[in-house]
């Protein structure tokens, strides 16, 4: 009889917490729309292009991306404002450091981001990795046009280390000096 109890027990506490989470999966909907809304009204320069719900920082509750694309600079201008949920707070809150990425590519199973703006004349990027519960920038590069010979300089902040490359310039970094799903 014990046994039938426990089992019983289980299968109601299991049932109320995939209830309470489908609460919070529309809570977090509401909560995001209401984020996108004041988004699109407060910027009078541009609108969103796409919103997405992802766990940015592991802890099981989606985070909110919005993602539009920004009007100036002579590269691809693809950015994004970042929402981590604060479950102190049980709201939305802004985070600076994730929402000043440009040209983010988010690699959620590796717990690794990549960013970069190229334009005209150089640009820059870096990769950030999740560890011990932060996002650290473990990559940086920078590349200025040189018609001659174009230099990609490699920076690991982490182990002290620069690397330097000659490669051709181009807008999107190549493959071997920064991954990215961004395309022309």
């Amino acid at each position: 009889m014990k046994t039938l109890t426990f089992i019983f027990s289980l299968i109601i506490l299991m049932s109320c917490n995939s209830q309470s989470k489908k609460i919070d999966e529309v809570i977090l909907k509401t909560k995001s729309q209401k984020l996108l809304k004041a988004f699109n009204a407060e910027s009078q320069i541009t609108s969103s292009d796409y919103d997405s719900l992802i766990d940015l920082n592991y802890d099981n509750v989606k985070d909110f991306v919005i993602g539009y694309y920004g009007l100036s600079g002579t590269g691809i201008k693809n950015l994004v404002q970042v929402y981590l949920y604060d479950l102190k707070k049980n709201n939305y809150v802004l985070n600076n450091q994730l929402s000043e990425l440009r040209n983010p590519s988010f690699y959620i199973a590796q717990k690794k981001i990549t960013e970069f703006y190229i334009g005209n004349g150089g640009g820059s990027g870096s990769q950030l990795e999740w560890i011990n519960g932060k996002w650290i920038v473990t990559k940086m590069f920078e590349v200025d046009y040189n018609e001659i010979k174009t230099v990609w300089k490699i920076t690991y902040p982490r182990e002290k280390k620069t690397e330097y490359f000659a490669k051709p310039y181009q807008m999107i970094p190549p493959k071997d000096i920064l991954e990215t799903t961004v395309k022309e």
